[in-house]
């Protein structure tokens, strides 16, 4: 970079803004952070060497630091759903109507280069008593911020934040004009998992029922508060795994396992995933999730009962979660089997046991020499021989743990 570059970056008008400056005030440890420029072009941006990343208004990557840097924008609503805006984000943008359009108060604020609080709209005292508050009546212009409001509100749970009336009215209004169902499933799920990933992640489903959007957005969980009514905890399980482990991933499971019981209670077939498979798929879930969620839904319970069934049904299970082969995996499942069953208050020094008792099984199958079968058995006789060799495995296996309990 020039000295002439270096020069005209460092006279930009440039202020840090949004969750930075809200978490700086909180006290909370933050790596990231958002700068709004103000005054300037785009082309300017791009002659001091910013690498443009926005799709739908000019975002830049710093050419050293890599942070992100907007220009200052307003928008105006002009279609349905979150995408129907119109940005200006020309020179004459000031601060204060970028920070403007922003949805809670919260994150209104900005800090200059001399680290000067700019707060025209109250964020500060609204931290000091715990509010979540929105900025103005453009909140109800994007109907995202509903989910985003619940899941402050379940990030500052522990904090004593709390919705304002006001704030919780407009959020009823959007659930009620049908907004919500502009947003498209990858947006959806991207607060869901952000939302997972708090403290108190049952918060957020708590806020969406009270603003009436849990009924529309996620009916299977909707459900559970209906079945549930006289509990001040629909989600107890999700909030104890929230305890238990940080893995957005098994808490999602925990999730989901708990959506399927319900739904599955009156069915003949435990092992039914039908209600898993329906609500990853409306979320469009990653393979991955999807695939955890249903084999704690389908094999948790069996986890607790390996001494009590035959070697064929824990041979079988093994087999049908690829847990030889795959040990990464295998240890996934079995980490979210641990969450799961504690949560379901089950011991937590017999789920341990139970928990290494089949890692052992896996290590006994693994020792079947497959490859001297291999020589004289072919195609389904061969595996058909391998089976009955991981069953003897684990067969002596079992009499042997027997026997020292």
């Amino acid at each position: 970079m020039s000295d002439n570059q270096t020069n005209q970056l460092s006279e930009l008008n440039c202020y840090l803004v949004g969750g930075a400056v809200r978490d700086r005030l909180l006290n909370i440890d933050r790596s990231d952070k958002d700068w709004v420029v103000v005054g300037t072009t785009e082309a300017t941006m791009l002659s001091l060497g910013f690498r443009p990343i926005g799709k739908n208004f000019p975002v830049f990557l710093h050419p050293e630091t890599h942070e992100e840097y907007a220009l200052a924008r307003t928008e105006r609503k002009t279609g349905k759903g979150y995408k129907g805006f119109d940005v200006d984000a020309s020179p004459t943008v000031s601060l204060e109507q970028d920070l403007f359009r922003r949805d809670l108060t919260i994150n209104a604020m900005a800090q200059d280069t001399k680290d000067n609080l700019i707060d025209p709209f109250g964020g500060r005292q609204d931290l000091e008593n715990g509010l979540l508050r929105h900025v103005s009546a453009h909140f109800s212009e994007d109907p995202l911020r509903v989910l985003r409001v619940a899941r402050f509100a379940a990030r500052y749970h522990s904090r004593g934040f709390i919705v304002e009336d006001s704030t919780l009215e407009l959020m009823r209004e959007l659930s009620g004009s049908g907004e919500l169902d502009y947003l498209v499933p990858e947006r959806v799920l991207q607060e869901v998992l952000s939302a997972l990933s708090e403290d108190h992640p049952a918060v957020f489903f708590t806020v969406l029922r009270v603003c009436n959007a849990l009924a529309s957005m996620f009916p299977e969980i909707n459900k559970i508060y209906d079945l549930r009514p006289d509990t001040d905890k629909p989600l107890l399980e999700l909030e104890l795994a929230a305890h238990l482990t940080e893995d957005v991933r098994i808490r999602f499971a925990v999730l989901a396992s708990l959506i399927n019981r319900l739904a599955t209670a009156s069915l003949s077939e435990p092992a039914n995933t039908t209600a898993i498979q329906k609500f990853c798929r409306r979320l469009k879930t990653s393979t991955s999730y999807r695939t955890l969620a249903e084999q704690v839904a389908t094999y948790s319970d069996r986890v607790m009962t390996v001494r009590e069934r035959p070697a064929s049904d824990t041979v079988d299970m093994l087999l049908a979660l690829n847990g030889i082969r795959d040990k990464k995996s295998f240890d996934n499942f079995l980490e979210a089997c641990s969450v799961q069953l504690i949560v379901l208050h089950q011991d937590a020094d017999v789920v341990r046991q139970a928990i290494e008792l089949l890692r052992k099984c896996r290590i006994s199958m693994r020792q079947v020499d497959a490859k001297s079968l291999a020589k004289s058995y072919k195609g389904d006789k061969l595996r058909d021989q391998v089976r009955h060799a991981y069953i003897r495995s684990v067969s002596t296996l079992l009499e042997d743990d027997s026997a020292t309990v």
